[in-house]
């Protein structure tokens, strides 16, 4: 039986004969490099258009019956619909940009043409070079889409072959010379746009390929890590752990503290000095809590984001306070800056809740967490960086 089509063999299906994504690849390209498109599409634009007028200055020696038109037709027509295009392509969706940019290319390689037949200068026809130019342009600097830059090809083609076979007065030698000449340009850059365009389109799939590959392996880590009871972040012990070790130690009617411990402030940290550096503090916090596990009957958990959990078997009420001080001082001499703070305090701090359990008495996991989590809101709401003791005690401030 087949294995099924590797990552790069299912992106590079999704490209089509005129290269073309699947629409949920295209969304996602889009997402990633429209604003580039669109920034390298004004900016071509802009760089072309004054070297596109400059056929007005070429007019005054090839068609000089015609320059009125010619200066109509580039100043008043070209330009100032170039212009309104560099301000719509930002302001509608991809699809109508490229329909813009087509059309944009199709009104400027039917101006060259046109002249070409109307003037009757004896110089006439190398204005049908003009149309040339401005297929190469289009194809190759603008780097119209292929599918686009296809239908702007033969369009164009049509004009100039209808433009030779109708001009008036025009070289029978010419009328088949300059449509074969306008069709070798033609080919030339169109395949060049289609290299381009594919070359393009391959890398990306690449790309993606090659993400897609990077995270299935991070997703089949972290199934891993989490079969294996290890958090992937800070290498504590995960939630699946926590757990297990908290009910076997429950089944054994021993006396027990639990902690729930909170970064405090830990989202405005995140949303100052950014992720990295909130994966970087949590690892170093966590290392505070690893160092304390160090025997059988306590063990340091991740509970999730930025909760962690400490478990300690054997214990009275006043050993787990005694814990839970040391543990809030732990974290605060690290210094960790903490810019994103506002209560005065300008380094990472923890607050911790503690529940406690006799070795008389009968409790479950989730009644346990419950009280611990009880405990950690009023060591929240009596100012943080501190603990509090689910039993009603009076909290004991950390710096206290």
């Amino acid at each position: 039986m087949s294995a099924g089509p590797s990552p790069q063999q299912d992106e590079t299906f999704r490209l089509d004969w005129l290269l073309r994504f699947d629409s949920r690849t295209d969304l996602r390209y889009e997402a990633e490099h429209g604003r580039e498109r669109v920034a390298a599409l004004r900016h071509i634009v802009l760089f072309g258009l004054p070297i596109y007028n400059v056929d007005i200055v070429t007019s005054l020696w090839l068609t000089p019956d015609i320059v009125a038109p010619s200066i109509v037709c580039h100043l008043l027509i070209v330009t100032p619909v170039s212009l309104v295009l560099v301000w719509l392509i930002t302001r509608v969706g991809p699809t109508c940009r490229e329909v813009l940019a087509l059309l944009g290319m199709i009104g400027a390689a039917a101006i060259p043409v046109l002249l070409f037949w109307l003037t009757t200068s004896p110089r006439g026809a190398y204005m049908f070079h003009g149309a040339i130019l401005t297929i190469v342009y289009g194809n190759m600097l603008l780097a119209l889409r292929f599918r686009y830059a296809l239908v702007f090809t033969g369009v164009v083609f049509l004009f100039a072959v209808l433009a030779a076979a109708t001009k008036a007065g025009l070289d029978p030698g010419l009328r088949f010379a300059l449509p074969v000449q306008f069709a070798t340009g033609s080919t030339f850059s169109l395949y060049a746009n289609y290299r381009m365009e594919r070359q393009r389109c391959r890398e990306y799939l690449r790309v993606r390929a090659a993400q897609s590959a990077s995270e299935a392996a991070e997703a089949a880590r972290r199934r891993y890590q989490d079969l294996s009871g290890t958090d992937a972040l800070t290498g504590l012990p995960n939630r699946r752990l926590l757990d297990e070790r908290v009910e076997d130690w429950l089944s054994e009617d021993r006396a027990l503290a639990l902690m729930m411990i909170d970064v405090d402030h830990f989202k405005p940290f995140n949303d100052t000095l950014g992720h990295p550096e909130g994966d970087a503090c949590l690892r170093r916090v966590a290392a505070v809590f690893s160092g304390v596990a160090t025997g059988p009957d306590i063990l340091a958990a991740r509970f999730g984001g930025e909760e962690f959990t400490v478990v300690v078997r054997d214990v009275g009420a006043l050993e787990a306070a005694r814990l839970a001080a040391a543990l809030v001082r732990a974290v605060e001499n690290l210094g960790i800056p903490h810019p994103g703070r506002r209560d005065g305090i300008g380094v990472v701090t923890v607050s911790v809740g503690v529940a406690h359990k006799a070795a008389d008495v009968i409790r479950t996991r989730n009644a346990l967490v419950e009280q611990a989590d009880q405990a950690l809101y009023q060591a929240k709401r009596r100012g943080r960086n501190r603990y509090a003791l689910a039993d009603g005690v009076v909290p004991v401030a950390a710096a206290g």
